[in-house]
């Protein structure tokens, strides 16, 4: 389902969705031993959901773990790694959706079905990048709009939840006020999907469709997604061609044996003509999962994007790429975080090329700083979920 359709059917759904949702909290067969998964809108088997399901399926087989997934595709890729998968539509689906005492989601939902058939049970937040700079949510309303949203969100949101993840104080503070919920209802886990980071990788089997040559040094690019109002034009098509069209940069990565990783979001519609030397593009198919991609980087360069805050768990240096910031901010909203972070910035592709030669980290301590609680620091993500899992929803194992 598109996003502009899925907001549509969000809407009109909106009163049926609300009754049935409450209707089913009077549903008495729950087990709180039944965890049901699931992830962007049912259509992907990734992220934070995928990590804290694998890690509970293999280290605590006294909780029954399934995956929800609309996509068949996704489900006979669960099963054929051996886990219990069910599509959202089956007779099996809909009896596990109705039987789960724990839903574990991380956009919304609709990670599970169109239809919340997951209504009384408890609902955890793992969400899909805690922490960055953008504000999303109740963060983006005030006055009479905010208190007309929470009205709204009393009956039923999309992202509703019991429970909700945070990797710091700093973070916990932003999801109260994003979704309106209280402190006590948000653990400092970290994200289970960051476990990976302490495993190790074969950079070449991570980026064999693109290795093409011996290099020094793998600087990844990743974006945001953005679409000037005024001009309705992709903004990191344009930033791109612009790279591309700098002698200083292309220059900095031959001389430097640089390869320079563009991870792009899958709806910027960019095309390169032909090769260029030392710059590849990177499609979602060539990808195993982000967070491989982060290991197999030894500098990231981003911009307003919430992968810096994984990635500064690896300890590396962070480059922040902003040539539009002054266009986006008059579209957009950052958080505080942004002007405490975000110290030095590249604003063109030359003064890219000096942060790129420099490569400090300084950032990268300051990020750590803000969105890792030295509580969780080296500790199993998941694990840490897990525990609170059970403790705050009163699951007896």
């Amino acid at each position: 389902m598109k996003f502009s359709k899925m907001l549509e059917w969000r809407k009109i759904s909106l009163p049926f969705v609300c009754l049935f949702f409450h209707f089913l909290k009077l549903n008495p067969f729950r087990s709180k031993r039944v965890w049901l998964f699931g992830c962007w809108i049912g259509k992907k088997y990734d992220d934070n959901s995928k990590f804290l399901f694998e890690h509970v399926c293999k280290n605590h087989p006294e909780i029954r773990c399934i995956w929800i997934t609309r996509n068949a595709k996704v489900c006979e890729q669960v099963r054929g790694l051996g886990y219990e998968c069910y599509t959202s539509s089956s007779v099996k689906g809909i009896f596990w959706m109705l039987r789960g005492g724990v839903a574990i989601m991380t956009n919304g939902l609709d990670d599970f079905c169109r239809i919340p058939f997951v209504g009384g049970a408890k609902i955890v937040a793992l969400w899909h990048g805690v922490g960055g700079f953008k504000k999303i949510y109740n963060e983006n309303y005030k006055g009479l709009k905010l208190k007309l949203k929470k009205v709204t969100d009393f009956f039923f949101s999309w992202v509703h939840r019991d429970l909700s993840l945070g990797t710091s104080e700093y973070t916990a503070e932003r999801v109260m006020e994003q979704f309106g919920v209280n402190r006590d209802s948000i653990v400092i886990t970290g994200q289970p999907r960051n476990d990976l980071f302490r495993s190790g990788i074969d950079r070449k089997v991570v980026l064999k469709n693109v290795l093409d040559a011996e290099y020094d040094k793998i600087v990844l690019y990743m974006p945001t997604y953005r679409v000037d109002p005024k001009t309705r034009k992709d903004v990191v098509k344009g930033v791109v061609e612009g790279l591309l069209s700098s002698e200083k940069f292309l220059g900095y990565l031959r001389e430097r044996h640089v390869l320079f990783l563009a991870k792009l979001h899958p709806l910027t519609d960019f095309k390169m003509n032909g090769s260029v030397p030392n710059f590849k593009l990177l499609g979602d198919k060539e990808v195993q999962s982000v967070q491989h991609l982060l290991m197999a980087s030894d500098c990231l360069v981003t911009d307003y994007s919430s992968c810096c805050v994984d990635y500064a768990l690896l300890k590396r240096p962070v480059v922040f790429f902003v040539p539009d910031e002054k266009d986006y901010l008059s579209y957009s909203s950052l958080n505080d975080a942004y002007s405490r972070i975000v110290r030095e910035k590249a604003g063109n592709v030359d003064e890219l090329v000096d942060l790129l030669v420099a490569q400090k980290m300084d950032q990268t301590n300051l990020l750590n700083g803000v969105f890792e609680d030295p509580s969780i620091a080296g500790t199993c993500y998941s694990e840490n979920t897990y525990r609170k899992i059970c403790e705050k929803c009163k699951v007896v194992v």
